[in-house]
């Protein structure tokens, strides 16, 4: 059997697609922020989507995305706020 069509082979390939998921520290690092201010996110409603893992919260790369797509569009409009009041 060549190396090319190996079990092996075809599990590193399949984990290779897998969309990385981020731990609350994790993400906290990606983002430069404290866990305080991220719980202070989710406890205001402003925060990441994320799923539970028994008891530990994952947030998908895709929810990162779209959680920083939110804090630009909702800085834009508070930049836009403050310009009008000037």
């Amino acid at each position: 059997m060549s190396s090319e069509h190996s079990p092996a082979r075809s599990r590193k390939a399949a984990a290779a697609v897998v969309d990385p998921t981020y731990t609350v520290d994790s993400f906290c690092a990606a983002e430069a922020m404290s866990r305080a201010q991220l719980y202070r996110a989710w406890r205001e409603g402003w925060g990441p989507d994320y799923y539970l893992n028994g008891v530990e919260r994952r947030i998908t790369t895709a929810a990162r995305m779209r959680w920083q797509r939110e804090r630009e569009a909702a800085a834009r409009a508070k930049a836009a706020t403050d310009l009008e009041r000037a």
